[in-house]
């Protein structure tokens, strides 16, 4: 069974779109250039013969690399073949990585934050790790890109990364090839561009830059230091993978700089707290359920007053109308349909919006972050050369 993510008759008048958020990215007929990236790489009548290496720069967007190009000589080379495009929302690894794979929306594949609303366990359940009652090819059972292609694919990244929730979710079709160490990393792509052989794609997942930026903030020396560490990184397979390799470096989001004085917690208001029943997505793209028993329409309006313009609330239908996490019109499988929130809050300029009553703050809480559509967040570089 679907459902129709068509504007009810009663649905809420659409919102302003404010300034300093770029458009939903399905909005007006517009389809993001991310989740198109694999589908025409692993299309046999698009794309010719010959290799493919694809490295994901995890949290690196476009304004953020080009703001630091001093830093990476090596990207800094082939920016005359740089340009910037649209990922998908929330802005966020698991929903992009998932829609990358697939080449679906969110509202067709379902990943839709880095914790999601699980109508059947009535809590969130975080996308990364997942949890040990929640099967993650039922969670997310799509068939990807890799495995509907002929071309063999393999995907290369953390050992950590072997058998998580999310590869399992979001990699079927994809063989793996782990590093347990940042200076494996080279010698491992070049294992798996041998495995994957003559007419294979290879799908590298350089996850440093995020981690730095989550903890150290994006004008820090940590991050910097990451950066310029995937810089020479790609450096190395340029000089040391096979001639004719065709390379493209693009990245699943980027990344804004917030702080504490910066933090909106719904905690702090029990008119708005006590009205909810579960808290998702992440602290820039905060997803809400509401209680049974409140009216979500009260419980916007309460958010509304409390954020000002510091956020976009915007309810459930005005999320499907506005494009948000898919086209609109689409069919939502019925297994999407529960996952979506009652409210979604877009936070704006560098602040968050959390609700510590129902997510207890981190232990070491967070400087660099996303989820919005600020130009930071929503648009990532796409670098296309050949070895």
């Amino acid at each position: 069974m679907t459902e129709s993510c068509g504007r009810s008759a009663d649905a809420p008048a659409p919102l302003a779109w404010p300034s300093g958020l770029c458009a939903a990215p399905y909005a007006d007929g517009a389809e993001p250039e991310l989740p198109r990236l694999l589908a025409g790489l692993l299309d046999p009548s698009r794309t010719p013969p010959g290799r493919d290496v694809v490295v994901l720069l995890d949290g690196v967007g476009a304004e953020l690399l080009a703001d630091h190009l001093s830093l990476a000589p090596t990207l800094r080379a082939l920016r005359d073949r740089t340009r910037a495009i649209r990922t998908v929302a929330p802005t966020t690894t698991a929903t992009a990585m998932t829609s990358l794979t697939t080449g679906a929306a969110p509202l067709q594949h379902g990943t839709l934050g880095y914790t999601v609303i699980d109508p059947d366990r009535s809590a969130p359940l975080q996308q990364l790790t997942g949890d040990a009652a929640v099967d993650p090819r039922r969670w997310m059972p799509l068939e990807g890109l890799a495995a509907a292609s002929p071309r063999r694919c393999v995907h290369v990244g953390p050992a950590k990364h072997a058998g998580s929730f999310l590869t399992r979710a979001a990699y079927s079709g994809w063989e793996f090839t782990g590093h347990r160490r940042r200076d494996e990393r080279v010698d491992a792509v070049r294992l798996a561009v041998r495995r994957a052989g003559s007419d294979g794609l290879v799908l590298v997942h350089v996850d440093d830059v995020d981690h730095a930026g989550h903890r150290h903030g994006t004008d820090s020396v940590p991050w910097r230091d990451a950066l310029a560490e995937a810089d020479a990184m790609i450096a190395a397979l340029l000089r040391r993978l096979p001639g004719g390799t065709r390379l493209r470096i693009t990245a699943d989001h980027g990344m804004v700089d917030t702080a504490p004085t910066r933090t909106i917690d719904l905690a702090q208001h029990p008119e708005i707290s006590r009205e909810l029943a579960i808290v998702a997505g992440e602290s820039r793209c905060l997803m809400l359920r509401t209680r049974p028993e409140a009216d979500p329409g009260d419980v916007a309006d309460r958010v509304r007053a409390v954020v000002e313009d510091h956020a976009l609330v915007l309810e459930r239908e005005q999320i499907l109308a506005s494009g948000l996490l898919g086209p609109v019109g689409c069919e939502i499988p019925e297994r999407v349909a529960g996952r979506i929130p009652d409210l979604a809050v877009l936070a704006r300029g560098r602040w968050i919006i959390t609700d510590t009553a129902h997510r207890p703050p981190q232990a070491h809480p967070e400087v660099g972050v996303h989820g919005s559509l600020t130009r930071r967040e929503a648009l990532v570089p796409l670098i296309d050369t050949i070895i």
